[in-house]
């Protein structure tokens, strides 16, 4: 039975893991928790869903397309959400406005349909706001301001992941509806049972599929120019901009890479438990937090075993303690690691200039 669990938990930690992932390379760069990336994840399960329903049931097309789709949402977000915190301009603060006008006709459209698109007044109503704010904004006659001082912008940049997060999962609720939809069959690899264990195949392939992901995230980080300047832009943003690096470009690829992870293990998510909620991101965001932290958060090996260690220490708890105790483990032990060692495993205490 302990192998059997042991089993199990890997396959959750993988689950966890690549989410995981997104968070600690994000808070490396920009040292920003991306609260909205367990959104992200939700957001990549219920596009496998609606591909693998109305267009293919061939799982590489879904999980590919789903990463796809997510890896565009990253640079979005980033764009118009973070970016206007660091580079406050009027440019950039049009590109929020237009991505919440995207937003909402998204969910306009969605919940009503194209037949009531041209009768509604709502929706002309809010276009024309939203075409009077850029105005304002083009003209100067709305001004942006920095926040100043670091700690205000940092705060700033959580709220506004968090408030993501809500707008994501709302999003996701007001088109598809609050019910749970049930993913279809599309992966089956059957089972064996081996000296009284039920080895189940799609169980070692998320587990094989998570380490390869991690396994091409390492190479694209320690092994590639790309990488390279997201390592400089993480260990100084101003000295990489002297040597040529466009720090803009390196954290909306950051957000882009981090968010195809997210979506892999959405798509693995749905294939397993063959359910997709639209409410599934925030628990699954905090565990996937919980393990980074654990691991030492803006460490990719820290994330990679907090995120396995977490799914096996879930896993038995649920199984040798009680199923209640399910989520009260992951939170229990970010709060003993806060208290031993709040740098996490793999994590080393880093002096910042005020």
């Amino acid at each position: 039975m302990v192998i059997q669990q042991l089993l199990n938990g890997l396959t959750l930690g993988g689950i966890y893991a690549l989410i995981a992932l997104g968070y600690t390379m994000i808070y490396g760069i920009v040292k920003l928790i991306n609260f909205a990336h367990g959104d992200v994840f939700m957001l990549g399960a219920f596009v496998g869903f609606y591909v693998a329903v109305h267009f293919s049931s061939n799982f590489i097309v879904v999980i590919l397309v789903a990463m796809a789709f997510c890896m565009l949402l990253g640079l979005l977000i980033e764009r118009t959400a973070y970016r206007p915190l660091r580079s406050p301009s009027a440019s950039n603060l049009i590109g929020t406005v237009i991505m919440v006008g995207v937003i909402a006709a998204a969910a306009f459209l969605g919940r009503n349909g194209m037949n009531t698109l041209f009768t509604s007044a709502v929706f002309y109503e809010g276009l024309a706001l939203i075409g009077v704010v850029i105005f304002l904004l083009a003209k100067g006659k709305i001004r942006v301001k920095h926040a100043g001082a670091s700690g205000t912008s940092r705060i700033n940049a959580l709220i506004t992941a968090i408030g993501m997060s809500i707008v994501l999962s709302n999003t996701v609720a007001i088109i598809n509806g609050p019910q749970r939809v049930t993913f279809p069959p599309v992966l089956e690899l059957g089972s064996w049972n081996v000296a009284g264990m039920n080895i189940s195949g799609l169980q070692l392939f998320i587990i094989t599929a998570s380490l390869v992901l991690m396994f091409i995230l390492y190479f694209i980080v320690h092994k590639t120019k790309a990488g390279m300047a997201m390592r400089a832009v993480s260990q100084n943003i101003n000295a990489a901009r002297l040597m040529g690096i466009n720090p803009d470009k390196v954290i909306g690829f950051t957000f882009a890479l981090g968010s195809a992870l997210a979506a892999a293990a959405g798509v693995l998510v749905g294939v397993f438990y063959t359910v997709a909620d639209p409410n599934m991101g925030s628990m699954y965001g905090l565990k996937a937090f919980v393990a980074a932290v654990f691991g030492g958060i803006g460490s990719l090996p820290g994330a990679m075993v907090g995120g396995f260690a977490l799914g096996v220490a879930e896993v038995f708890g649920v199984a040798f303690i009680a199923p209640a105790f399910r989520d009260a483990i992951a939170f229990g032990i970010l709060i003993l690691v806060l208290i031993i060692k709040p740098t996490g495993i793999f994590g080393s205490n880093v002096k910042e200039k005020v």
